[in-house]
């Protein structure tokens, strides 16, 4: 076989495998096309109406200091669940509050009145409208051990013009926090009581009732 001949059988070998190689990658299907996962959508959680929220009071509350459209808040002190069982409000989000309208006392045998309502809640940053009623509260003052309205006092035992607050009731503005004086607190004491000033101390426990649903989303 001569240098030329060869040349051409070698030329020959080259272009079959060259034409192998072309029919071979025009048979293989072309692989899916990446695409991009859409993020997952936000997960939602529901209270329903009746719903019960626990909170304490950051601070005091007092109406010979607070005036109607007074800010408050209070923490919530446990996760509140739904029905099936997600956390929907967790322990240390914040209740947001107004004070709608002081009222002094009408005489001396009365106390004045606070009237609260609450406006929205901050859940894990998001802030959502809260349509809730003040339902009880519970006054803690550790060192007397009171746990129920009572009139504050010092240690002769005259009275200093406080009185712990509960609810004594509601209006169409908001819940009605009160005093006792008359039985609950002595007729001799509520005798002596003028001007006297309704508090709530830092802590003062708050329980809510849900009157509206409250939707939540989770990222």
């Amino acid at each position: 076989m001569t240098r030329a001949t060869s040349r051409r059988a070698l030329l020959s070998i080259v272009v079959f495998f060259a034409a192998c190689t072309r029919i071979e990658s025009a048979d293989v299907a072309p692989g899916p096309t990446p695409v991009d996962r859409p993020a997952a959508a936000p997960a939602s959680y529901t209270l329903v109406g009746g719903a019960r929220v626990g909170a304490a009071i950051t601070d005091t509350i007092s109406s010979r200091y607070g005036r109607a459209g007074d800010a408050f808040t209070a923490v919530v002190v446990e996760d509140v669940t739904n029905g099936y069982g997600s956390v929907v409000i967790p322990t240390g989000s914040m209740v947001h509050g107004i004070i709608v309208e002081v009222s002094p006392a009408s005489d001396e045998r009365s106390t004045g009145t606070l009237t609260l309502t609450v406006s929205g809640v901050t859940v894990r940053g998001n802030i959502y409208a809260l349509d809730a009623s003040i339902d009880s509260l519970l006054t803690v003052d550790e060192t007397r051990g009171i746990e129920r309205a009572d009139v504050a006092r010092v240690a002769g035992g005259a009275v200093v013009g406080a009185i712990l607050g509960q609810v004594i009731g509601k209006n169409t503005k908001g819940t009605v926090i009160g005093g006792v004086a008359g039985a609950a607190a002595g007729v001799a004491v509520s005798a002596l009581v003028k001007d006297v000033d309704i508090v709530l101390p830092a802590g003062a426990r708050l329980m809510l009732t849900l009157r509206q649903p409250l939707t939540v989303t989770v990222n």
